[in-house]
């Protein structure tokens, strides 16, 4: 179970209609930080300083393909943030019932 503090982080990273908007993107599959500028119109240091917010909600994770670092969503993370804000949200489906909805 969260803390509160941790609660606190997630809720402020999903605050913000430009993160809301990366992880939309990064839903589709890895993005570098120069795919997500051309993608939503932003210089880099604003992308990365959003991306740092994500990490450190552990929404997004990084990996290193040489010279380039590849951004994801934390999957496991991302899902159970979803699955709180469903009862908050009636209009929205959880995670799983979009997923379960594609196929």
């Amino acid at each position: 179970m969260k803390t509160s503090l941790q609660q606190a982080v997630l809720f402020q990273a999903l605050g913000h209609p430009q993160r809301l908007q990366i992880l939309k993107i990064l839903a589709s599959g890895p993005v570098c930080v120069c795919d997500l500028t051309r993608l939503t119109g932003r210089r880099q240091p604003y992308i990365s300083q959003q991306l740092t917010r994500l990490s450190k909600a552990h929404l997004v994770t990084a990996e290193r393909f040489g010279r380039s670092i590849l951004y994801r969503l934390n999957s496991g993370e991302v899902e159970e943030a979803m699955n709180a804000l469903h009862p908050l949200c009636p209009s929205t489906k959880s995670l799983k019932e979009r997923n379960n909805s594609h196929v």
